[in-house]
């Protein structure tokens, strides 16, 4: 019978603080809530599709004439280009999502106050999450640099 319980997730097996009913600030989200679950599995399916397919078009989908093909109608004309441009803004929203989540501090509580979710954002994941997030190839792209073809 105990076995069931921890499998049914009754009230003497959660943890305290999802007992309780915080009081949270608009537009905050729960870190256990649904919606924040399956926001943190999208964000995972993403940098794994990052971490395949970056080096993969780096090694065999770049080469001379996409790059011209790309200088004469833009940086749109690619389909590939445009599924990296909507991972790249996922990964803004992602960053947004996260100044405004709750976190358990260190007395098993839920810390709701944006000011101090905003603090312990930039103290933990902040600075990698923002390079993450940053568009080079839009960089490279708009500056016009030819430094990428004069490296190899």
């Amino acid at each position: 019978m105990e076995r069931l319980e921890v499998l049914s997730l009754g009230a003497d097996v959660l943890p305290e603080y999802k007992l309780q009913a915080p009081r949270i600030h608009k537009w905050t989200i729960l870190h256990y809530s649904p919606f924040k679950a399956v926001w943190d599995w999208l964000i995972l399916l993403l940098v794994i599709h990052t971490a395949i397919f970056t080096p993969y078009s780096a090694a065999f989908l770049l080469n001379d004439q996409e790059e011209e093909k790309r200088l004469e109608c833009g940086y749109s004309c690619n389909p590939l280009a445009i599924v990296d441009l909507i991972v790249d803004i996922m990964f803004i929203i992602d960053i947004i999502i996260n100044f405004r989540t709750t976190y358990v501090n260190e007395n098993d509580e839920v810390v709701s106050h944006p000011a101090k979710i905003a603090i312990h954002y930039f103290k933990g994941w902040f600075l990698i999450d923002i390079v993450a997030a940053i568009p080079f190839d839009l960089l490279i792209f708009r500056s016009g640099s030819d430094e990428v073809k004069d490296n190899f």
